[in-house]
């Protein structure tokens, strides 16, 4: 069970930084998140069997699974799914909490990074309503959720690396560094979604792409039909 999961968190940094790195929209992008998402099954589901604790795999699971799902429904719509989930991660806020202030051998370290993914996890919950009560997202903020999500599954996945090879590390790199340089790409992506012109400039080349006009074109004669 531990040789599946590292082979599958290796996948997920794999399939994780290649869906950051090819452009957004096109085909290598859509299959790296894919696979990305289902090498995140896997891991979780191994971490939950493998460490007998089930809230920090459902964490993973839950961001991964909602910006994956957001890609796949439809504008200005929500579903059960989304209920569910905003279910669940109020389970994992509530649980975490509970956890941070009962634990009486937890370093202030790790009382500090699980005090965070609560907190996260409950702005996560609250967002999940906004959502579900104005029937769903569009435009740049649908983006902006897929984004921030996938990135932080795979901050998981990178917090997790680090820690476990913290000892391999040479003495002039910090072992944290990846988790920085996550953190980093995190906000990055936030911040080029909302604030800038990138989700404009990317819709009008997806818009005017000769394979969407080629799709337009085939069903056309099934519509006229």
């Amino acid at each position: 069970m531990l040789t599946l999961h590292i082979i599958a968190g290796s996948f997920l940094l794999l399939f994780g930084i290649g869906a950051l790195s090819f452009a957004k929209g096109t085909t290598k992008h859509r299959w790296s998140g894919n696979l990305f998402f289902l090498s995140m099954l896997v891991m979780a589901g191994s971490a939950a069997l493998f460490n007998g604790g089930l809230t920090m795999a459902l964490l993973t699971l839950y961001y991964g699974s909602t910006a994956w799902a957001v890609v796949l429904r439809k504008e200005r719509s929500v579903g059960a799914f989304e209920f569910i989930a905003m279910l669940v991660i109020i389970y994992i806020s509530f649980d975490l909490f509970y956890f941070v202030y009962t634990a009486t051998e937890l370093s202030a370290t790790f009382k500090t990074i699980f005090t965070l993914h609560a907190v996260i996890a409950a702005m996560a919950a609250c967002l999940d309503a906004k959502m579900i009560l104005s029937g769903g997202l569009s435009g740049k903020h649908r983006m902006v959720r897929h984004t921030w999500r996938a990135c932080f599954a795979l901050l998981g996945a990178v917090m997790s690396f680090s820690a476990n090879t913290s000892d391999s590390w040479p003495d002039f790199i910090d072992s944290n560094a990846l988790i920085y340089l996550m953190i980093g790409v995190l906000f990055y992506w936030v911040i080029r979604v909302l604030f800038t012109n990138w989700y404009n400039q990317i819709t009008d080349v997806l818009g005017s792409s000769v394979l969407l006009k080629r799709l337009m074109m085939i069903r056309r004669p099934a519509n006229s039909e």
